[in-house]
């Protein structure tokens, strides 16, 4: 199998901004709206296409959006309003002033350092600041009925290539141990993503693995975990299910805030 890096294998291929586009901080990092004030500074890590930041910043005071990946920024700096959008690795970024509230969303699941990306963000906090984690517990995810046998194995694969490149594929459940030992404070919430036939946005909800297929799925055969007839194999056989089959999906996602 090719031995590329966590960092490699957490570039977001070409597509996946069809993904990140449908998300607002309403319906994908609700937790948020219970601490964003008026003249807060708030810091996004990881912010994508920007979407969510753009939602940030109707309910805070100062936004800013970070990321590595370029065409994702140049998206995000499309209409960016009142957000500035920065270029680069959170590790790497110096600031000029620091931040009420530092937000990571479904970003930690990529990164196979995640305390020392934790570390950073602290940092670059103000005294009291609050870091808010949104993140997924890949190993719980559960579909009503079961996809077809080929989803199983693309998922298991899926999986195990996050797993060999050190990424957490249950970071959702750690996020806690690894800020625990600083935090003054600490609230944790569920937030699952769950969705049933019928309600709004089912489709794009339930189609959402289809979609890690015809993107992901590219890395995952580029490095060995698949083959091409695969991929291709369950892509076809998914969207035959999610329109005839799927009742339901809950992917198990959870809410850290830690005041510092």
């Amino acid at each position: 199998m090719k031995t590329s890096t966590s960092y490699e294998r957490a570039a977001m291929p070409q597509g996946t901004a069809a993904v990140l586009d449908t998300r607002t901080v309403e319906n994908a990092n609700a937790n948020l709206l219970t601490v964003l004030q008026p003249g807060l500074s708030v810091l996004d890590v990881g912010c994508g296409s920007g979407t969510i930041t753009k939602g940030i910043a109707k309910y805070a005071g100062k936004v800013t959006g970070i990321d590595r990946s370029e065409e994702l920024i140049s998206l995000a700096k499309v209409n960016p309003g009142n957000v500035t959008f920065e270029l680069g690795d959170i590790l790497d970024y110096q600031p000029a002033e620091k931040f009420d509230i530092i937000t990571t969303a479904r970003t930690l699941q990529w990164i196979a350092n995640p305390y020392t990306v934790i570390k950073k963000m602290v940092s670059l906090l103000k005294p009291k600041g609050l870091l808010c984690v949104l993140d997924y517990n890949h190993e719980a995810i559960r579909w009503d009925p079961a996809p077809p046998q080929s989803m199983l194995d693309f998922y298991a694969a899926f999986l195990k290539w996050r797993e060999d490149a050190g990424m957490d594929n249950a970071i959702a459940d750690h996020v806690i141990d690894l800020v625990h030992v600083q935090a003054l404070k600490l609230t944790v919430t569920q937030q699952d993503e769950y969705a049933e036939r019928g309600m709004e946005n089912w489709d794009t909800h339930i189609s959402l693995w289809k979609k890690v297929a015809e993107t992901r799925g590219n890395q995952l055969v580029a490095d060995g975990y698949i083959t091409e007839a695969a991929r291709l194999h369950t892509i076809a056989e998914y969207d035959v299910w999610a329109k005839e089959e799927a009742k339901s999906m809950r992917l198990y996602l959870k809410a850290t805030h830690a005041t510092f």
